[in-house]
């Protein structure tokens, strides 16, 4: 409205004239035509053919124009006698030079063709040379006839690594740049320019390695040493401690090294039919060496892994992955916790699927030159580590960890909840010790900034896919290097305040429940559980004793007893698979088969997510049947028969096959066809069923008349009461799922037992009769007016509260609901123990849990604030350790050359200046109050706000008066910290 893009407009248009600058040229007296613009010089005007030359013979590669008498024209540098000659250090041409016609060369501004003066004097180099010093990349190393300009390759890796381009898609800007209208575009250089970039990349890796300061660094290049170390993870002999083994377990878990592993099959790579191709630098910076890895794994064609767990996607399809046409299927990676930065030798390619040989691999080899402790977090680590030291002895010598080097493994927080509660009870990052409050999920991030690149690496060759990505890792590596200040200032900062609160809570928690005097207990058993952790969680037990997590405790503990009286009975086993395995085996398949049959049943059983599931449990169903069927021929010899007969009887489906286990046969295959002791086995684990499941749908009950409590007085709006009832289907179906396990489980206790005295116990469970709550809150009492209130007046009781019972109508009394005639109780609560159990030991369970988690929630608050400041230190160690290598360097070797000599000296003391000024920038800024808003608020602007100025708040301007050199600074010294957290 106030004509601001009609005045942008106007100028735009004006700039495609002559701008008033028409006649003859300022800058000389010739009285040429002024027609030559340079459009990469700052507002250089017009300027004669003569200037215009003189100006640009040390600048060919700018971009110009030239007036033609209607508009100005694209100019080419040959057309107008510009020329480029290389050889002589002071920018001379040689007198007797070589010309090589219509040489290319890429540069920022696009794709220039030159006749090119070679040195052919005396002192003449070869070709390459002469490029080289002229800061030109030549793309073959004999007769080069296309090269790239350094200014060039530079901007290609920030834009690769930041801005998603690649090397495709930037000669094809280049070729827009140099041609719009694309008529006389250069023949395509696309070859020889990926050709530069993966060659100038290794000899960029190889500088900021340090090779190119040593006498044949290239050759004597080790592995590993081409990557970016983590600065604040510990490196012995760099920033811990030396006597750091002989510390106490009080302290040596601060000397840990922790870190992560996950796969990634985004970044696949096609079979070519394309001779080998070996990577510049595999195996020397994040990718392990080729030879020694493929050897390893050609030692396992095929790796069953069998889970204990839950029905992991990682282990189903470890063998099944669809490899067609594909060299490599993905990546699996190795990096720390805390930083999120790549190990050196920690990538490695996939074959097939996540198999744990692969796996192995880049776990050892990404710390295969430390002999400190270990963390891995991993999605299954519970399977994974199960026979982790016997693969161990397996690999190669030089990845074994080192004796005395201490493993130890977690899953990731977001991936806990996948686990079986047991196995969340010991794996949990919260259980864990020495750990902080890292959520592990941060390769989940690493990730999504290198997926970028996996579209132009599965066309290339498998090692040129490896110095692409190499690259990659390096720059986000450094991204990493350079933002640690920011990252560990902010932390720390939160983490303290974070501490304190918890701290705050925790305590208020504690004295509440002082009085009952049971905190002792607890906190002895947690203590005896920290120290010497061989005995059972005590969150583990308290899970188990008030949810529906008592389904796997009294499974486990009847499969101990069983098991105990096979090895008492003095009946030598006839199968490595005992009887009580083969039962259990049988029970889980049956469960599985309910799973899939619910999926089928469900309203959305057409969402492809839910497709796609049901097929990945019908192939592991499928697995798991082929090696019950196996066993089951062992302890039920009948059983070929049975299975021969109802062969033509099978409808297909997996989840409907029967599996005909003791109980579904006649009473006369049960003693006869079957093994001595198998139909009582199945009895007293079809019991437990039936108890479990019970349980399970007591828990349900309770956990829905809470949440219909809290939808009462608390929920309000759409989206709210739409979560709400999508959690009350959830739990609907929870409780399907439980029904149909103690139908199906009664029904063989009937087959077995016969009708007895036992079903007054077990009754027929009727949905729809039986399965309610109590019909009263004595599940859903609201203590936080007991846990929070300090005063007689505010306190209200448990009793008073439990009498209580909302209607519509108001408050009605407890004793009035029960009194009603036609109430009645629910025998699933009369059974043995429910109603005590839920009412008191329940009860005290839910505070004993709640107790245990606040007081590890506030360990491992103490463990981050304490890894926080050892990280803030060991990285100020780094750097003073890396700049006094890169000044070690600094002198170079007898028998180099002055210049050469001076350039190893340069860039030798330019790297440790820079590692010092990022040690006292680092220093500064953790002297200083961290900046919790966010920096670039101010650039949220409102296009119809008059905007002034857009410069920057003068307060975010990096003031390098306050920035000290790292002598000025008080040194860092290993071991001199604060106090360990009380463990």
């Amino acid at each position: 409205e106030d004509g601001r893009p009609q005045e942008y407009l106007y100028e735009f248009m004006r700039l495609k004239g002559r701008r008033g600058l028409a006649g003859p040229c300022r800058f000389c007296r010739s009285g040429g035509e002024a027609g030559y613009r340079c459009m990469d010089c700052f507002n250089a005007g017009l300027k004669c053919r003569a200037c215009f030359l003189n100006d640009h013979a040390r600048h060919p590669f700018h971009r110009f124009e030239f007036w033609n008498g209607d508009c100005f024209e694209r100019g080419h540098g040959p057309t107008v006698g510009l020329t480029v000659a290389v050889g002589h250090n002071d920018g001379s041409r040689c007198p007797v030079g070589k010309l090589a016609k219509k040489f290319t060369i890429l540069d920022t501004g696009g794709i220039f063709v030159y006749d090119i003066t070679f040195c052919n004097c005396e002192k003449r180099t070869p070709k390459r040379i002469q490029l080289l010093r002229a800061e030109l990349f030549p793309a073959t190393a004999r007769n080069p006839r296309t090269a790239a300009t350094f200014r060039l390759i530079d901007e290609h890796e920030h834009l690769a690594a930041h801005g998603k381009i690649s090397p495709y898609e930037h000669y094809s800007s280049l070729e827009r740049m140099s041609d719009a209208w694309r008529l006389a575009i250069p023949k395509s250089r696309l070859k020889s320019w990926t050709r530069i970039i993966r060659q100038s990349g290794f000899i960029t890796m190889l500088c900021r390695g340090g090779r190119g300061c040593i006498q044949e660094g290239v050759i004597s290049t080790k592995g590993g040493q081409l990557a970016i170390a983590c600065p604040a993870c510990p490196r012995e002999g760099v920033n811990i401690p030396d006597n750091w083994q002989t510390l106490p377990p009080a302290e040596r878990w601060r000397y840990r090294l922790m870190l992560m592993l996950d796969a990634n099959f985004r970044l696949s790579n096609l079979r070519r039919n394309s001779t080998e191709d070996k990577g510049l630098h595999t195996g020397l910076a994040y990718f392990v060496e080729d030879d020694a890895y493929l050897a390893h794994i050609a030692k396992y064609p095929k790796q069953e892994d069998l889970s204990s767990c839950s029905g992991f996607k990682a282990m189903s399809t470890a063998e099944t992955k669809d490899a067609t046409g594909l060299r490599a299927t993905g990546v699996a990676m190795c990096a720390c916790i805390q930083h999120e930065m790549i190990r050196p030798r920690g990538v490695v390619d996939l074959q097939r699927g996540e198999r744990q040989c692969n796996m192995d691999y880049a776990a050892l080899s990404a710390a295969q030159d430390s002999k400190l402790d270990r963390l891995y977090s991993y999605d299954i680590a519970c399977q994974w580590f199960l026979n982790l030291y016997k693969r161990i002895v397996e690999m190669p010598e030089h990845l074994r960890p080192g004796a005395g080097c201490n493993l130890a493994y977690a899953v990731p927080k977001c991936h806990c909840k996948g686990h079986k509660i047991d196995c969340q009870c010991f794996h949990s990052l919260l259980v864990q010790l020495g750990v902080g409050t890292e959520d592990a999920e941060g390769i989940e991030r690493i990730w999504s900034l290198i997926n970028h690149s996996a579209g132009a690496t599965r066309e290339q060759l498998y090692g040129h896919r490896h110095d692409t990505l190499d690259r990659r890792m390096a720059t986000h590596n450094w991204e990493k290097v350079t933002s640690l200040g920011k990252y560990l200032h902010g932390r720390l900062e939160t983490e303290e305040q974070k501490l304190a609160q918890l701290e705050e809570v925790h305590d208020e928690f504690t004295a509440l429940l002082e009085p009952s005097g049971k905190i002792p207990v607890w906190e002895a058993e947690v203590k005896a559980w920290e120290l010497e952790n061989v005995v059972v969680s005590p969150l583990f037990l308290c899970l188990s004793r008030v949810t529906h997590f008592l389904v796997d405790l009294k499974h486990s503990e009847l499969m101990l007893r069983l098991a105990e009286q096979e090895r008492t009975s003095g009946v030598q086993p006839i199968h490595d698979t005992s009887a009580t395995a083969c039962v259990d085996m049988g029970l889980r398949i049956e469960q599985k088969q309910r799973d899939i049959v619910q999926l089928l049943t469900s309203t959305n059983k057409d969402a492809p997510h839910v497709v796609k599931e049901i097929q990945a449990k019908r192939m592991t169903l499928q697995r798991d049947l082929m090696q019950f069927r196996a066993v089951q021929q062992v302890y039920m010899p009948c059983i070929a028969a049975v299975l021969a007969v109802s062969a033509g009887e099978r409808s297909g489906d997996i989840e409907t096959e029967v599996l005909f286990l003791p109980s579904s046969l006649s009473s006369e295959k049960q003693a006869n066809g079957c093994a001595t002791g198998l139909v009582a086995k199945e009895d007293a684990m079809r019991e437990a069923q039936c108890f479990a499941a019970l349980e399970e749908i007591r828990s349900i009950q309770r956990g829905a008349r809470q949440l219909a409590t809290f939808r009462k007085s608390n929920i309000r709006g759409t989206l709210a009461s739409g979560r709400s009832f999508d959690a009350q289907k959830r739990m609907a179906a929870l409780t399907k799922k439980a029904v149909e396990t103690y139908g199906a489980a009664r029904h063989a206790l009937l087959r077995i037992r016969g009708h007895g005295m036992w079903e007054k116990v077990l009754q027929v469970l009727d949905e729809k009769r039986d399965v309610r709550g109590i019909a009263s809150d004595i599940f859903s009492t609201d203590l936080s007016a007991d846990l929070v209130s300090h005063t007689d007046e505010l306190a209200t009781s448990a009793h008073t509260t439990l009498k209580r019972k909302r209607t519509k109508h108001g408050m009605k009394t407890a004793d009035t609901v029960f009194s009603t005639s036609d109430y009645f109780v629910s025998w699933i609560w009369r059974v043995s123990g429910a109603f005590n159990e839920a009412d008191d030991d329940e009860m005290d369970g839910v505070l004993h849990i709640e107790w245990l988690k606040s007081r590890a929630r506030v360990e491992r608050s103490r463990e981050q604030v304490q890894l926080l400041k050892d990280g803030r230190e060991r990285t100020l160690l780094s750097f003073e350790y890396e700049s006094k290598e890169w000044l070690g360097r600094a002198s170079g070797w007898d028998g180099i050359t002055q210049e050469l000599a001076e350039g190893i000296s340069g860039y030798c003391h330019a790297q440790a200046a820079g590692r010092r000024r990022l040690a006292a920038s680092f220093s500064t800024l953790w002297t200083t109050k961290a900046f919790h808003g966010h920096p670039r608020v101010a650039d949220r602007i409102d296009l119809e706000e008059d905007i002034v100025s857009d410069s920057e708040d003068e307060g975010d301007c990096f003031d390098e008066d306050i920035v000290h050199t790292l002598a000025d600074l008080p040194p860092p010294r290993p071991g001199m910290r604060d106090q360990p957290p009380t463990m």
